[in-house]
């Protein structure tokens, strides 16, 4: 039996739309590696995907993350922006001028990171996407929003990662005494 993802971040959930972007990114358990990609597209309506298609999906999920990283004043790894650039040609992104939207016309798991994408997108353009953060504690790097005013918060759960990370900064100190 797969366990569910993790609550933890229910405190810290970012305002719909950019909620779907959050939800994505926190499919994956770094720590432990438990994956609930699959779940994630169920619920999105997608079910029976190829595991190419669900290979693709990781790959531009790991690209949001680094930026995400990239938000909490962390170095990011690779080229993300180039991933998400091919990502949102293979989901066929396109703008809807009836209703007016961004919309990925693509089918299946591509539309699916499509529409992850174009909140993504419409997020960085309205100002709210810098709010949604990855925990700097790098074995963690779970997703959170950052509710503070000064848009200061690092850690997905200060009783967690801020903890954790405080405690193994204090033991350092005190040992090389």
């Amino acid at each position: 039996m797969t366990r569910k993802p993790p609550r933890y971040d229910v405190p810290n959930a970012a305002p719909e739309p950019l909620r779907l972007v959050q939800r994505f990114v926190n499919t994956v358990n770094c720590e432990s590696g438990e994956d609930w990609l699959g779940t994630w597209l169920a619920e999105e309506g997608i079910t029976g995907a190829p595991a190419a298609a669900l290979d693709r999906a990781r790959v531009v999920r790991e690209a949001i993350r680094e930026l995400l990283y990239e938000n909490n004043t962390q170095q990011g790894r690779g080229n993300p922006r180039a991933v998400l650039a091919a990502a949102a040609d293979s989901s066929a992104l396109s703008i809807d001028f009836s209703r007016p939207e961004l919309v990925a016309r693509a089918p299946g798991v591509d539309g699916a990171v499509g529409r992850v994408l174009a909140v993504s997108f419409l997020a960085m353009l309205d100002g709210s996407w810098s709010r949604l953060k990855c925990c700097r504690n790098h074995h963690c790097r779970w997703s959170f929003y950052d509710y503070s005013k000064n848009r200061s918060a690092s850690w997905c759960s200060m009783q967690l990662c801020g903890n954790r990370t405080k405690t193994r900064a204090y033991r350092a100190r005190n040992a090389a005494r």
